[in-house]
């Protein structure tokens, strides 16, 4: 396993995890997205279900992006860990044979 592929495509996940909730963030503070229609209220039952269909996805999008940073940092620290492991055995190989 290439530490330093693994360490670069870390960070593009993570970045790909921030970019993506700052994108779910500006969509959901646009407000409710039924607001422009200018309903009369005839189409009410149909507005509010939108809009909380719209607030789920927010959420879960939000979510989404989360976790995808958060496997940006999981794969940082398994490279960490990796190099860590790495040197512990040259180490102890070294003393082993001498």
């Amino acid at each position: 396993m290439s530490m330093g592929a693994v360490g670069q495509e870390a960070s593009r996940i993570r970045t790909h995890g921030e970019g993506s909730g700052a994108a779910v963030q500006a969509y959901g503070q646009q407000g409710d997205g039924v607001s422009s229609w200018n309903d009369d209220g005839l189409f009410a039952v149909f507005t509010s279900a939108y809009a909380e269909c719209r607030q789920i996805m927010v959420a879960a999008l939000g979510g989404l992006s989360e976790e995808i940073a958060t496997t940006g940092d999981g794969l940082h620290t398994a490279t960490r860990n990796m190099r860590d492991t790495e040197l512990a055995n040259t180490e102890n190989v070294g003393r082993v044979w001498v």
